[in-house]
This record gives C-alpha cells, sequence and structure tokens, in this order.
C-alpha cells in the first residue's frame, strides 16, 4: 500500500517523473509567473505580495519554481518530501501567510504542473503521471498542514509559559523580564522589549531579551540612532510603537522595507535582521498607556495572521491586568501566584482530588453510544479545574499517579453503568510521557484484571509528542505491548497524527481523531473545511483506521460529518462532559436525529454535494455508470428542493457541478464554490 512506501521504487514511477521533470524544467518559472500574474486578484495574496521588497519577490519567485520541480523529483521520497513540505508550511506561516491561502497557492501551482504535463501525452503516460503527482501532492501538503500546527503548539506552549511568568511576578521589573523572556522563545521573534516614555515623550527601553538585544541598546545609546517619540507631530512618532501608545491598540508593522513610517528605523532593523514589527500597548483601568511592549521579528508579515494577533491581544490583556495590580498595590507581597497554583495542583493530586467526567462518543449516523471519552478534572473549592491549568505543574510522577486514578475512575463507571444496563466502553488519554515507561503497560494489565473489564472496551488515546518518530522502533514496541493486552488504541490530534498518516502501519492505532481545531471555522469557511476533512477521512479509512472526528458543536456540523462518512463524532452539539451518575440518564434519552439521504441543514447539505464530488471525480464512478454524474444524485438538490431558497441558488449548485465534472479545484470550481455556500447559508 501507499502507506507502507516511503520511496518511488518502482522503475516505472521513477521513468514518469523523470520525464515529467524534464518537461517542468523549462516551464517552472513559467509556472510561478502564471500564478502571480493571477494573484493580484485574489483576496489576501495581495496583501501578502506588498510585504515583499523586489529583492524578497525574486527569491519567493526562485523558491517556488524549486518547489514545483521537487514534486516530480524521483529523488525525493515520500518521507523527505513530506519533511519538506512541512519546512515550507513553517516558513509561510511564519511569514503571517494564512492557511487557505497556502493551500489554495499550491493547487494553483499544481495546476499548473497539470497543464503542461497535458500537452506531452505523446511521450509521458498522463494517467500514471497525474496518480504520482497527487500522492506526492498530498504528503506535501500535509506536511505543510504539520509545519502550520506546529507553530501553533508552539505559541500556545509560549503562552502558558507566559501567563505562569505574568501570575508570578510581584514588581514591575518581575513582570516585565518575565513578558520579553517568554515573547523572545517565539519562533520568529528576533527580540522583545519592555518599554515606557519618560517625562518628554521620548521611548526607554528597559528590559529585553532575545539575540542582539544588548547591543541594540549600545548602539542606540551611543550611535545616535533615531529615537521613538510619543507624539504625533515628528515623523519619530509615527511608527507603531508612537501610534500604540496613542491608541492604546496594538499596532504593527508588517514590512521594514515596504512600511513608509518605518523609514527612520529601517536601517537599524537592516543592520540586526528585522523584518516586521509590532507594539502591544498596556493600559490602565482608565484606558491610559503605561507600557509598552515591541516585539522585532525576522519575517516579514510575521504579526499579520489572524493567530498571531489574537495571541498579541491574549498577552495584552494578561500584562495589563498584572500591571495594574503591581501599579495600584506597590508593596503587595503576598497574593495567588503561580507557584502558589502549582502547589495547590499538585497537593489535590496527592489527596485523590481528581474526578473524572465523560463526554459520550457516538457513532455516525445511527447515533448509538460507542463510548466515552474520559477527561480528568482537579475538585477545587468551589469548581472543577480543567486541564489546561493544571498539566503545566505536573511531571512524569504526577502524569502517571493522574492517569493511575483516571483508569481506576473509568472502569469503576464502567462497572456501574453495567450494573444499569449500559454496556459501553471507554477512552482515557495516555500521556505522551509514557512512551517506554513499563509502568503505564503493567497499570493497564493490573487494572483491567482487577476490574474485571475487557480489555476491547478500554481505548486509550495517544496525543503525538514532537519526538514521536525519533524512535519509531520503541514506540512501536512500547503501543504493540498494549495491543497485547487487548485494548484499543486511538491517535488523538490528527493535526500532529496526520503527518505521520502513510507511517502509521509502523504503530498499532485502531482509530484515529480528527481534531477540533480543523473542525473549527467549518461553518466561515465551509469549502475549504469540507474538501479539506473528506480526503483526511478518506485515506484514514484506506488505512484500515476508524475516523472519530470532534468539535461537533451543532446539528449543522453533525449532518457534515454523516454526509463526509466519518465513522463516529463527539462535541457540544452531541453532549458535554458529564459527571459519571448522568451518563445512563443521558444515554437512556439521546437520539441522534439524522437522515444520511436527506440532509436538513445547509452544512449537512453542502457536505453531501462534497461527498458527491469525490465519488464522481475522484473515486471516477462515473465512469462506470453515468447516472452517477446526474445533479440529482446530489444530496444537496433535495435539500434544495425541500426548501425555500434565495433566488439563483440552484443554478448556482448546476454551476459547482460542471466546474466540478469539469476541472475539479480549478478557480471557476472555486469560485462558484464561495458563490454556493454563500447561498446556501444565507452569509
Amino acid at each position: 500500500m501507499l502507506a507502507e512506501r516511503s520511496a518511488v521504487t518502482d522503475p516505472p514511477d521513477v521513468a514518469v517523473l523523470d520525464t515529467a521533470r524534464e518537461l517542468l524544467e523549462p516551464n517552472a518559472a513559467e509556472i510561478v509567473e502564471g500564478f502571480y500574474a493571477r494573484a493580484a486578484s485574489r483576496p489576501g495574496l495581495a496583501d501578502v505580495l506588498g510585504r515583499l521588497s523586489d529583492s524578497d519577490l525574486a527569491e519567493v519567485k526562485r523558491a517556488q519554481a524549486d518547489h514545483v520541480r521537487a514534486l516530480v523529483d524521483s529523488r525525493l521520497d515520500q518521507a523527505r518530501l513530506h519533511e519538506r513540505g512541512r519546512s515550507i508550511g513553517r516558513i509561510h506561516a511564519l511569514g503571517g501567510v494564512e492557511m487557505d491561502l497556502y493551500v489554495e497557492s499550491v493547487a494553483d501551482h499544481r495546476r499548473g504542473i497539470v497543464e503542461v504535463l497535458d500537452r506531452h501525452g505523446d511521450v509521458l503516460d498522463l494517467a500514471r503521471a497525474n496518480s504520482l503527482l497527487n500522492e506526492r501532492f498530498m504528503s506535501d501538503l500535509h506536511g505543510a498542514l504539520l509545519g502550520y500546527r506546529a507553530l501553533d503548539h508552539q505559541q500556545n506552549r509560549v503562552m502558558l509559559e507566559l501567563i505562569s511568568a505574568v501570575s508570578e511576578a510581584r514588581t514591575v521589573a518581575d513582570l516585565s523580564r518575565g513578558l520579553v523572556e517568554g515573547l523572545s522563545h517565539l519562533d520568529g521573534i528576533s527580540v522583545c522589549f519592555f518599554a515606557r516614555p519618560d517625562a518628554d515623550g521620548w521611548v526607554q527601553y528597559e528590559t529585553g531579551a532575545g539575540d542582539g538585544f544588548e547591543q541594540f541598546v549600545k548602539d542606540v545609546a551611543v550611535s545616535g540612532q533615531p529615537l521613538v517619540s510619543t507624539a504625533q507631530s515628528t515623523a519619530s512618532g509615527m511608527g507603531p510603537l508612537g501610534r500604540a501608545w496613542r491608541t492604546g491598540e496594538v499596532q504593527r508593522c508588517d514590512s521594514y522595507q515596504t512600511d513608509p513610517t518605518i523609514v527612520p528605523w529601517r536601517g537599524l532593523a537592516n543592520r540586526f535582521g528585522w523584518r516586521s514589527s509590532a507594539a502591544v500597548p498596556l493600559v490602565d483601568r482608565h484606558g491610559r498607556s503605561r507600557a509598552m511592549l515591541s516585539l522585532q521579528a525576522v519575517f516579514p508579515g510575521y504579526f499579520a495572521s489572524e493567530a498571531k494577533l489574537a495571541m498579541l491581544e491574549q498577552v495584552k490583556q494578561a500584562a495589563e491586568r498584572a500591571l495594574a495590580d503591581l501599579e495600584e498595590r506597590p508593596t503587595l507581597n503576598s497574593g495567588v501566584s503561580a507557584y502558589g497554583d502549582r502547589s495547590s495542583h499538585l497537593a489535590k493530586l496527592s489527596a485523590g482530588k481528581v474526578q473524572m467526567v465523560y463526554q459520550p462518543v457516538v457513532s455516525l449516523p445511527d447515533g448509538h453510544l460507542t463510548k466515552l471519552e474520559a477527561l480528568a478534572r482537579l475538585r477545587g473549592d468551589d469548581r472543577l479545574i480543567s486541564p489546561a491549568e493544571f498539566l503545566p505543574a505536573f511531571g512524569d510522577d504526577e502524569l502517571f499517579e493522574l492517569f493511575d486514578i483516571g483508569v481506576r475512575q473509568s472502569l469503576e463507571a464502567l462497572r456501574d453503568w453495567e450494573r444499569r444496563g449500559l454496556i459501553t466502553g471507554v477512552s482515557v488519554n495516555l500521556p505522551v510521557v509514557s512512551t517506554g515507561d513499563d509502568r503505564y503497560v503493567r497499570l493497564v494489565a493490573d487494572v483491567l484484571a482487577e476490574y474485571a473489564v475487557a480489555p476491547w472496551r478500554l481505548t486509550l488515546e495517544l496525543l503525538e509528542g514532537g519526538d514521536v518518530n525519533r524512535a519509531l522502533h520503541p514506540r512501536g514496541r512500547f503501543l504493540g505491548e498494549f495491543k497485547d493486552l487487548g485494548v484499543r488504541l486511538s491517535q488523538d490530534d490528527l493535526g500532529s497524527g496526520y503527518s505521520s498518516l502513510l507511517r502509521l502501519r509502523n504503530f498499532a492505532f485502531d482509530e484515529v481523531k480528527i481534531d477540533q481545531g480543523l473542525v473549527r471555522g467549518t461553518e466561515m469557511a465551509p469549502g475549504a473545511a469540507l474538501h479539506f476533512i473528506e480526503p483526511i477521512n478518506d485515506i484514514a479509512h484506506s488505512l484500515g483506521l476508524d475516523v472519530v472526528i470532534e468539535g461537533l458543536e451543532n446539528d449543522g456540523l453533525i449532518e457534515a460529518a454523516v454526509q463526509l462518512g466519518v465513522d463516529a463524532g463527539q462535541g457540544y452539539g452531541v453532549a458535554r462532559p458529564m459527571p459519571g451518575d448522568q451518563v445512563l440518564p443521558w444515554a437512556e434519552s439521546y437520539r441522534l436525529d439524522v437522515d444520511p439521504l436527506s440532509p436538513r441543514t445547509p452544512m449537512g447539505a453542502l457536505a453531501g454535494h462534497v461527498a458527491w464530488e469525490h465519488r464522481v471525480t475522484v473515486l471516477g464512478e462515473h465512469y462506470a455508470r453515468e447516472s452517477f454524474i446526474g445533479v440529482d444524485t446530489c444530496p444537496l438538490t433535495g435539500y434544495l428542493d425541500r426548501g425555500d431558497h434565495c433566488t439563483g441558488v440552484v443554478d448556482a449548485h448546476r454551476a459547482v457541478h460542471a466546474a466540478a465534472l469539469l476541472s475539479r479545484g480549478s478557480d471557476a470550481h472555486r469560485s462558484s464554490w464561495e458563490v454556493l455556500a454563500a447561498l446556501v447559508t444565507g452569509d
């Protein structure tokens, strides 16, 4: 199978790729230029290009031409192509390119390759070339997805560290050091400053961290570099710091090379390798600016993405609260701190104050309960404390103790439900640090015997860590020991797991979970999300894996998952996590009212059309029977017939059908999809 192949070893395939590469070589630059000729009319891409200098743009074009060649380079096996895609995805993410724009751009390049190859059917096996290209394109694209998600995970880790540092600060100096040191750990950040203006309005850098900070301070002090003013009347006050101080809002410079407001500091930025910047003002409870954070990044557009802007707003809110408390109570030397929170969490764990809550996972589309995911909480004085708060405090031993308590509570709950007439399964999260730790295998074996629970009723969910592929044999042996016990294994968080879908057979997983991060935003951009989830589900099934989708928050997403053929799902639209004594009443009353043949929601109907496109254009059913391609075979048709929809939606639906049959993924198809989705959802 494809999943078991790490390289193009078949000599005929190598020959096909070599021929394709030879044909593309003189056309690679042309394909890239064609993309840029169309880019100006595409929302978002013009903004990205506007951040680049002429030399930057020339370098980007050269790199993209190399990428076009790499897609048909037989010397790059699947693993290396995937890793290359991951690196490229990371760079684009650091440059503020949103994921959907990246996917659109790569798809455009792929179309350009196909157009060139189609002109050479006399010397090239086009069918095999397209098949190989599809395989390599998917490997490259999902590598890029991992690059994006790796940065998200790293940013989340930094944010946890930052919030801890902020909560521990007892003086303004402590707060400033914690902020700049934490933010300087972000991938792509060169230096971060904590600054306040003096009595004359000139910004003074009080604390900083990152490469070149000390040299920067020396340069500003002795070399006459332009200072920054908070006044609007001079050029030195028009940059991000000056604007941030006056407005109280986050300001940014997306490119030192093209932003006219940053001219006074362009030479300084060039010397230190800064390409973009952001300024975060910290205001008091009366809305007055009290201090600022200045971040300098090594990529243009670094702060332009929605994720980075959201992060800066989170930093702003947390730091403002801490700064206000410190300035209002300058003699404060006690109170809640990160250290106090950690001590409290550890004490609660030691006292066994752990409570498992359970979120149902239901079969799609029949709705029967397949299992419940057990989620750990700590019992506080007046609330349950979430893992986001207590897990950072736990080391290896604490995580093992938490797992021990969690498995025992979960199996006890299974026995209690069974005594009351409900036979189901339960899944428990297996910490990443468990790998190679034989205590976990022994514990699972012991508790299964102690509670007399059939092993297949226990699923262990493993969230992949960054080091998962460094030692395949030890990981495979470790998971194999669990399989020998008869328990089920689930690969949690598809964003990480999908990076190794082609190698998942190295591990003994039974299912893979589509992370709610991939589901998030489906209603805002249904075309991109639905078209992305569908092939992921298809490939996982081709590997013999069951697929569970998280984040089903409403009926529309549930119907969409049903239409796309996902096996099971969970989310607030099904049920929120609940105490064990509430599971049986819920199970007795729950009904999943979904008709897979007749979707009733806009999202479900659109997903039905995506499934139709996949059957016809990817699986090729229209070759077997002409009736497969009719618009009446699409679930969206029935949905439109049953409702009172706006004028033009039927015509838009037919236009998408025609575009899909002609060239699925083309500009015409994508544009038609956007029109159809807007009409169906009423957006």
